[in-house]
């Protein structure tokens, strides 16, 4: 008997095992990916609240929803800003929604997203 080789069973066990390596690999990987892009996400709405905020001080008496198409073009963000959970532009009709809470006397942002993923 020559036993020089591997047997069928001691191959299939390794193919097993590499196989179940390569699949948590993968897994863990994605959720890393995943988790990045929301960071970023996030990272990108706290930059477009900060544009709008600039823009309320700017416009003290404005309170409503402003497009990132009107921030963009006055300047207080970026042009060609990319929304990380598509890798697209974000559409011009997204907004930026301004209140004020005459209670507290505070203004209050928040992203509004229209036909296009957010970042949850």
């Amino acid at each position: 008997m020559n036993s020089k080789g591997f047997t069928l069973v001691e191959l299939l066990g390794v193919i097993i095992l590499l196989s179940t390596l390569a699949a948590i690999a993968i897994s863990t990987i994605d959720k890393n990916v995943k988790d990045g892009r929301v960071k970023t996400c996030k990272t990108q709405e706290r930059n477009i609240i900060e544009g709008a905020k600039a823009y309320s001080i700017d416009n003290p008496q404005f309170t409503g929803d402003i497009t990132i198409a009107t921030l963009t073009d006055e300047g207080y963000i970026e042009e060609d800003l990319k929304n990380p959970m598509t890798d697209e532009k974000y559409k011009n009709d997204t907004k930026v929604s301004i209140t004020y809470d005459s209670d507290n006397t505070k203004y209050s942002y928040k992203v509004i997203y229209t036909g296009e993923k957010g970042c949850e």
